[in-house]
């Protein structure tokens, strides 16, 4: 069987790369291709000039680094046929969008993306101060100096760029976290079955939060009561809130829009089902658990609640199941799951007629 091809993209500091390297799937060998470091390596290749530091890499002009993106791409071609006799996984890690002096560029070249049999495209996300700190450890991203909405900006285009490839070749396209488990790259593969956990974040104390946690765990290891694998959930506390208290109006403003987009437009748009967790009556009812909710029923997602109190108002039950106990869901998703893994399994070459 050929290999699976994952294309993988993030901006600069996203974690990507990390994200990439911790992809090592038992029993399967896996190529990965680092676009970013081979396009590098091209521009040296000149023996009659200075090597370029990477900080000066996209000062090149225009042409010259669609030049090398392409001879990157042409690489990775020339060597596809011997990959898939020899690899189960070839992950190529690139940019979709090159950001450089307040210009996007675009950091792909559509005739060799074409000829790349893609089953998967995912793109890594992260909050912007933590991409501003890896950032800062480059001597190019700490000749850019982006703020915060600037990165919230190229991440947006990121994604919007390798959704806008996915939709050209038809192949699915997840929006991940950089602490999201890379082994779901796995389930992805052969499953749409792709669980949003939602939950009291904002308001919720510490006793919530762990109780949630525990949830969230137990999730996660039903699937192994199954099948073995892990369950594949999309937790929006991979990404926690800002810390810093000095962020200005608008940096705050564009945080709090991306975070109410990422979670509407992107996480539950790739779901499957949405589980929304109150742990106990003193639970502090969320407006973003309520929103999720509604927006998940209202695009065909399946909609589980727990939420233990007993008296509840009838909007609470703009859902397909609501329990009062963690108990009761447990028992009544464990068969749900193992018979939605079958109705959302992916059709192929080899199960399409089954």
């Amino acid at each position: 069987m050929a290999a699976k091809i994952i294309v993988v993209t993030g901006i600069s500091g996203s974690g990507s790369k990390e994200f990439c390297e911790k992809y090592q799937p038992e029993g399967k060998k896996v190529k990965i291709y680092k676009t970013g470091e081979m396009v590098y390596n091209l521009a040296q290749d000149d023996p009659t000039s200075p090597p370029i530091p990477s900080e000066n890499l996209l000062n090149l002009p225009p042409e010259v680094m669609a030049y090398l993106t392409r001879e990157t791409f042409a690489q990775i071609l020339a060597n596809l046929e011997e990959d898939q006799k020899n690899y189960d996984r070839i992950i190529i890690d690139t940019h979709a969008q090159f950001f450089w002096d307040h210009i996007f560029h675009n950091a792909f070249d559509w005739d060799y993306l074409e000829g790349i049999p893609i089953d998967l495209f995912i793109t890594i996300i992260d909050k912007p101060s933590s991409i501003s700190k890896a950032q800062e450890l480059r001597g190019d991203g700490r000749s850019q100096k982006n703020d915060y909405r600037d990165l919230l900006l190229w991440q947006n285009v990121e994604v919007n760029t390798t959704q806008g490839w996915a939709s050209r070749f038809k192949k699915p396209m997840y929006v991940l976290s950089r602490r999201q488990n890379p082994s779901v790259i796995d389930s992805l593969l052969d499953n749409w079955f792709f669980i949003y956990a939602s939950f009291p974040m904002t308001d919720a104390d510490e006793e919530t939060t762990r109780k949630i946690n525990e949830f969230k765990e137990r999730l996660r290891n039903l699937r192994k009561e199954i099948d073995g694998q892990e369950t594949p959930i999309i937790d929006p506390a991979d990404i926690d809130v800002e810390e810093d208290q000095i962020l200005g109006e608008k940096v705050l403003d564009a945080i709090n829009t991306h975070t109410v987009h990422r979670d509407l437009y992107w996480d539950i748009r790739q779901a499957t089902h949405v589980i929304s967790i109150y742990p106990d009556e003193k639970s502090p009812l969320s407006k973003g658990v309520s929103d999720e909710d509604t927006k998940a029923m209202l695009t065909g997602k399946f909609v589980s609640v727990i939420y233990p109190k007993t008296r509840r108002s009838p909007f609470m039950d703009i859902a397909h199941e609501v329990f009062t106990n963690e108990e009761e869901f447990f028992e009544y998703f464990k068969k749900k799951m193992a018979e939605d893994l079958k109705r959302f399994k992916r059709k192929n070459d080899s199960n399409e007629n089954e």
